[in-house]
């Protein structure tokens, strides 16, 4: 089983930006942390032969031993918006990458 070894803090992140939000709200002022986070396309998979829809099992360090969890969640097909293609062609390679792993 994967376990964490080190947890350090990023300087120059490549995919998420930090940020603090400060907004009002019902006359009190608060604070929110939250990301900037990359352009994604997802699709949701449907199998017809089985009539169920389709989640990728992947690996995810953030949730590892989190409530005992093995660091496995169940997703939807996704990407990042990183190529000079169009949104619905990178879906398009997602879903067919996920099918042959």
């Amino acid at each position: 089983m994967a376990k964490i070894t080190k947890i350090s803090k990023l300087e120059k992140p490549n995919f998420i930006k930090p940020i603090s939000i400060t907004y009002e709200h019902e006359g009190e002022r608060k604070i929110w942390e939250a990301v900037i986070s990359h352009d994604a396309v997802s699709i949701l998979l449907y199998n017809k032969d089985r009539d169920a829809f389709v989640l990728v099992k992947q690996f995810r360090p953030p949730v590892l031993n989190a409530n005992k969890k093995d660091g496995y969640t169940y997703e939807l097909c996704a990407g990042i918006i990183d190529k000079k293609i169009s949104d619905k062609e990178i879906a398009r390679e997602e879903a067919l990458r996920r099918v042959w792993l």
